[in-house]
């Protein structure tokens, strides 16, 4: 087992998790791709969203809820989905 997915798997829960390392972003715990261009990447994990935003952003590998983006990273932003009123 690859060094980084021994670390992944240590904090298997379903959250958002990134992981940044030089021009390397791994995103863990990812549902679903909400928007991709060569600036910004946002994914779902659920309730949860995270951006990253950049140049040259490239997905190199998605696979296994696991998204691999390389390029150059300048923000990382986590939202929350809105919650609808019940009453």
């Amino acid at each position: 087992m690859a060094i980084k997915d021994e670390l992944l798997f240590d904090f298997a829960i379903n959250m958002p998790r990134v992981l940044v390392s030089g021009n390397t972003v791994i995103l863990d715990n990812v549902k679903k791709l909400m928007l991709l261009s060569q600036n910004q990447v946002i994914v779902s994990s659920g309730q949860r969203f995270t951006s990253v935003t950049g140049k040259n952003l490239v997905i190199k590998e998605l696979k296994d809820e696991r998204m691999l983006i390389t390029g150059d990273l300048e923000q990382l932003q986590f939202y929350r989905a809105l919650q609808e009123d019940k009453n």
